[in-house]
């Protein structure tokens, strides 16, 4: 079953994707740093971040300097729980 799920690259990427598992989310070449799942609250404009991946572990935010979202998200505000 797919599930809003997130990973968060290296380089600061955030990936989303209703998929099956957080390696289905990744490029070649990445490396992940953790994921979660994400939930998108329109009236507020806010992407919330949250949970831990079974694949990969909680998100490593503190080993990249910049998150960057992706295309079409990027005036949205992230709240991370």
């Amino acid at each position: 079953m797919e599930y809003p799920k997130f990973i968060l690259t290296a380089t600061g990427h955030i990936r989303l994707g209703m998929v099956t598992l957080h390696r289905h989310l990744l490029e070649p070449g990445d490396v992940c740093l953790g994921g979660g799942y994400y939930d998108i609250d329109y009236l507020t404009m806010t992407l919330v971040l949250s949970g831990s991946s079974a694949d990969y572990g909680a998100p490593r935010w503190d080993e990249v300097d910049k998150v960057i979202l992706p295309e079409g998200f990027e005036g949205m505000t992230l709240k991370i729980e």
